[in-house]
Formats: structure tokens, C-alpha cells, sequence
């Protein structure tokens, strides 16, 4: 075919080839555009993440407790009747 003289077939290369190749630049260019683009310093956006986790930590903590107790008072409230 005529494309073929202008663009011969590539030794064994296939579409996953092609789909790693884009995703890694697509990877790259996000991360330079987020580096750019970032609100804040690295580590006040650390710090900020670290506090939301413990908040997060505290709260699930919180909610086990609480099921803890309800769970241990479920049985008694079972004698009782």
C-alpha cells in the first residue's frame, strides 16, 4: 500500500507500547502542573495533612467507642427483659 512507503510497520511495536509511553508523560506533566499550581508550601501542605489525618484517627476512635459501648450494653439490656 502507499501509506506503507511513508510510514513502514515498526518492528514488533504495539498499541500497549504507545498507552505506557502516554500515560507516563501524561504522569509527568500532572506533576509539574501541580507543583506549579500548588496553594502552599510542601510542608505547610504536609502539616495540613497530617493534622486532617489525626482529626480523621480521632473521630473513627471516637465512633468505635461508641459501638463498643452500645455493643456491651445490648446483651444487658436483653436480661433485663
Amino acid at each position: 500500500m502507499f501509506y506503507e512507503k511513508i510510514y513502514p510497520k515498526q518492528h514488533s511495536t504495539n498499541g500497549t507500547t504507545y498507552l505506557l509511553a502516554g500515560f507516563a508523560a501524561g504522569v509527568a506533566v500532572g506533576a509539574a502542573i501541580g507543583v506549579l499550581l500548588a496553594p502552599s508550601k510542601g510542608e505547610d501542605t504536609r502539616r495540613l495533612i497530617v493534622r486532617q489525618a489525626e482529626e480523621t484517627r480521632d473521630q473513627v476512635v471516637k465512633a468505635v467507642e461508641g459501638m463498643t459501648k452500645r455493643g456491651e450494653q445490648a446483651p444487658q439490656a436483653e436480661e433485663a427483659a
